[in-house]
């Protein structure tokens, strides 16, 4: 306990970044029960989508997946807080060993999620899942302790619900906040960055039914949160209408997403103005992008020329190619 009171006040003392946004610290554990090629035991810790250490029992060594940068004397501090850290979480989820021990055969796993965030650089209370094969456990906050009521051998009496509470908030709370910080500053040319996105509206046309699917795609943007919505004459359009896309990772560390909206051949007809509205925090203002039924070629029907003018250019050239073979065999 007094080692960890020592290094929060090494923490405190040697980081004081101030952020704007939100910015959150998550920790997940996983313990295996029975043989599998993986590990045993092992931690991923992530600030906001970017992974910074990584430890498991086979390698018995905390990995940081960062840039090593000049500040090694608190990066040290960093490491070792985060030791204790793991420490305990290994000997928590050790413990419940025996708990599952009826569950004979065949391999079960046990998972922890925990973390913390900023908002504005205003700390939030730490919060942990916990799960078991799928299936959630418990979760715990300082403020309350949820048990599936399946599992009534997890309850805790009230004297260690509060010793346990305690320990959050003078532990693990502003231990986690500290390397929240640390991170933030470390690496604010990656997690504090901000790229814009790419938006465009995407129209292609069923030549069996004549309804018309419309995309509004955004991409290339971080960080990740981002507002897309769909309009119909500047009003939005029910969710019920929109197929929504999932927020996805590009292969060069940013985003994309995306809305679809399927329009009759009678809706069509009516002659409705479609707006695609996106805002993100790298744009200072949202961005629309109008649509009309109508305007604009089809994607498909732009695909089907291209296609065509790329067979009738390659068949002239070999037209003309064969013309020259002929010509140079008669003069030989």
């Amino acid at each position: 306990m007094e080692r960890i009171t020592a290094l929060l006040f090494l923490l405190q003392a040697t980081v004081t970044v101030v952020n704007t946004g939100s910015h959150s610290m998550w920790v997940f554990s996983t313990f295996i029960h029975g043989q599998t090629q993986f590990p045993e035991f092992s931690i991923s810790a992530f600030v906001n989508d970017l992974q910074v250490l990584y430890y498991d029992r086979n390698i018995k060594k905390l990995i940081s997946r960062s840039q090593p940068n000049s500040t090694k004397g608190v990066e040290d501090i960093i490491h070792l807080g985060a030791n204790i850290v793991i420490e305990d979480i290994y000997n928590y989820m050790n413990s419940r060993a025996n708990l599952f021990a009826n569950h004979t055969g065949g391999v079960h796993v046990h998972q922890m999620l925990a973390g913390c965030w900023l908002d504005n650089d205003k700390p939030s209370q730490v919060m942990v899942w916990d799960a078991y094969d799928g299936t959630e456990l418990v979760y715990f906050d300082t403020h309350n302790r949820t048990v599936n009521p399946l599992w009534p051998q997890l309850i805790w009496t009230t004297k260690k619900t509060e010793i346990v509470r305690m320990r959050f908030i003078d532990i693990y709370q502003p231990l986690c906040i500290q390397i929240l910080k640390y991170y933030l500053e470390k690496e604010k040319n990656i997690v504090l960055r901000k790229e814009r996105p790419r938006v465009r509206l995407i129209q292609k046309t069923c030549r069996e039914t004549g309804v018309v699917k419309v995309s509004c795609l955004a991409t290339g943007f971080y960080p990740r949160h981002i507002n897309l919505t769909m309009l119909r004459d500047d009003r939005p359009i029910p969710d019920e209408e929109l197929i929504f896309g999932e927020v996805l990772p590009n292969g060069d560390g940013t985003y994309q997403t995306r809305r679809t909206l399927s329009i009759s051949s009678e809706k069509a007809r009516e002659k409705h103005r479609y707006t695609c509205s996106v805002t993100h925090l790298a744009l200072d203002n949202k961005l629309d992008i109008n649509w009309e039924p109508g305007e604009g070629a089809d994607v498909a029907v732009i695909s089907s020329v291209v296609v065509v003018l790329v067979l009738v250019l390659v068949l002239i050239f070999a037209i003309a190619a064969f013309i020259v073979y002929k010509k140079r065999r008669r003069g030989i």
